[in-house]
């Protein structure tokens, strides 16, 4: 297996499965986090940008940058959900906050100080706002770019509207745009759907293995996800998918996925279907692809890894 380290941006909006998606990025022995983007999303940008604070200030990692970034869509609105309660992060009270985020700089030039020449994958894990301005206005950056992979989707059903996931939904025009720009410069664009982040749920003995852990960081871990295992409960599921991080565990081990190039294109205008991720499986349109569908995932390896992740964490954790 290459053991090669991977640069990963991540542009997230911290709730309960980004959280995961953090610890993942940061713990991986694969992974070189470069820096974090916040935006709006599962919460306010103020809360996702606090969250994320404060997650890296608990497990010693302050000397990752946060960028504190879109407070709206494209189109200037904003979308938030109740799924991740009213701070988008369960318990995150009983984390701590150690620094500030950057403010006073555009992302651009942050992700350049940060990486240099050097090449670097970009996850995202809530809406495209960030990364979409980032293609718009600085093209020069995108030969630097490996490839983007997203978290988000679906190939017909929906989690927000009955065709529409929530990070799509949250700025569609955002997403198009990403879309079209890999398309133009034949830049690999990897979806991560709900289609395969379903098949990722908690179930009670990866609950346990957490738990066996046993320190005030994966006490506290295992109670935010409880907790969020309680919000899907309400939708009928006995255990929660933590959609997230299955988008990192992507740029870190690719070969643990089966792909299908596919033509996706987003849904931008209809009144019903706003927001929706049209995925041609079967190539019906004729079209052609403009994205690398994810349709399976080795997942007993994915929560390995996840699960080393939160031990290694927990070993580092300033939570006293």
């Amino acid at each position: 297996m290459n053991n090669q380290k991977v640069n990963i941006w991540l542009d997230c909006d911290v709730g309960n499965d980004d959280a995961m998606a953090v610890i993942l990025s940061l713990f991986h022995p694969k992974s070189n986090l470069l820096g974090i983007s916040t935006c709006f999303g599962n919460t306010s940008l103020e809360n996702c940008t606090n969250n994320t604070i404060r997650l890296l200030s608990s497990v010693g990692r302050t000397d990752v940058p946060v960028y504190k970034g879109a407070e709206f869509s494209l189109k200037s609105t904003r979308a938030t959900t109740k799924m991740h309660g009213t701070q988008g992060l369960y318990a995150a009270n009983k984390l701590i906050s150690t620094f500030k985020p950057i403010e006073d700089m555009d992302l651009y030039d942050l992700i350049k100080q940060t990486a240099g020449d050097q090449e670097f994958v970009i996850v995202i894990t809530g809406p495209q706002t960030n990364i979409a301005k980032l293609l718009r206005d600085h093209e020069d950056i995108i030969p630097q770019i490996q490839e983007i992979v997203f978290m988000g989707g679906t190939s017909g059903f929906g989690n927000v509207t009955p065709s529409s996931e929530y990070n799509i939904y949250s700025d569609p025009e955002a997403a198009q745009f990403v879309i079209d720009t890999c398309k133009q410069h034949s830049l690999k664009l990897v979806m991560i759907s709900l289609d395969l982040t379903y098949t990722c749920q908690l179930l009670e003995p990866l609950q346990q293995r957490i738990k066996s852990i046993n320190t005030k960081f994966s006490d506290w871990c295992l109670e935010m996800l409880q907790e969020y295992q309680a919000a899907y409960k309400a939708q009928e599921f006995d255990y929660p998918p933590i959609h997230d991080p299955v988008a990192v565990f992507y740029a870190l081990h690719p070969e643990m996925y089966v792909i299908k190039p596919v033509y996706c294109a987003v849904d931008c205008e209809s009144k019903l279907c706003y927001g929706r991720t049209v995925i041609d499986k079967q190539g019906i349109l004729g079209q052609e692809p403009t994205l690398q569908f994810a349709r399976k995932v080795v997942v007993d390896q994915f929560w390995n890894q996840m699960i080393e992740a939160i031990q290694v964490a927990a070993k580092n954790s300033k939570i006293e």
